[in-house]
């Protein structure tokens, strides 16, 4: 038997002063990227197809109860009976539905007056009177002339009329509240006096 064997890539390791013991060659460095890289283009690619998937499809909405402008004015066009035949039907007025006030919108007093507990007290007639989110605090920034009751939306305007016949105040604005409230009392002296 003979001890000369022919030369293999652990000789190749060896001649190249690479540490003795090793049965690989060491891997570059890129190949070690490859597999994460991969995942990550995978995982992308899957969460890209299952959103559009989930876009494209049709959604089963709940039948909306509000009616259309056709069929409002459907509704509301009424033809009226005469003796002579009318080309032109008449239009009926429909009635405006009733505003409510909603007594569980929250409502912010604040006191821009100088007078200690001034919003205190005015949030403890509003919580009598039946409102149920009522807070107060200081007003800061620019004051207004007069008391001013300031509803965020159109929804809030009888809420605002309550809060403001409530507190004996004369002045209702649709503006932005300086909180986050649907309804803000703006008090600059005292409503009661």
């Amino acid at each position: 038997m003979s001890d000369q064997y022919p030369p293999d890539e652990f000789d190749e390791i060896a001649k190249r002063g690479g540490p003795v013991g090793v049965h690989r060659a060491p891997r570059p460095w890129w190949t070690k990227l490859v597999a994460p890289v991969l995942v990550f283009l995978i995982a992308g690619a899957a969460a890209y197809l299952i959103a559009s998937y989930l876009w494209s499809r049709d959604v089963n909405t709940p039948e909306d109860p509000t009616p259309t402008i056709s069929e409002t004015f459907e509704s509301t066009v009424t033809p009226t009976p005469t003796s002579s035949p009318s080309t032109s039907p008449s239009v009926t007025p429909s009635p405006t539905p009733t505003a409510k006030v909603d007594y569980s919108a929250k409502i912010a007093v604040l006191n821009g007056a100088g007078i200690q507990g001034l919003a205190a007290t005015q949030q403890s007639k509003l919580a009598d009177a039946g409102f149920g989110s009522v807070t107060a605090g200081n007003l800061s920034g620019a004051r207004p002339s007069a008391n001013v009751v300031v509803y965020a939306s159109d929804e809030f305007k009888a809420t605002a009329t309550e809060v403001a016949k409530q507190l004996g105040i004369d002045d209702i604005s649709l503006d932005v509240p300086r909180t986050a409230v649907d309804v803000e009392v703006q008090l600059v002296t005292d409503p009661s006096k």
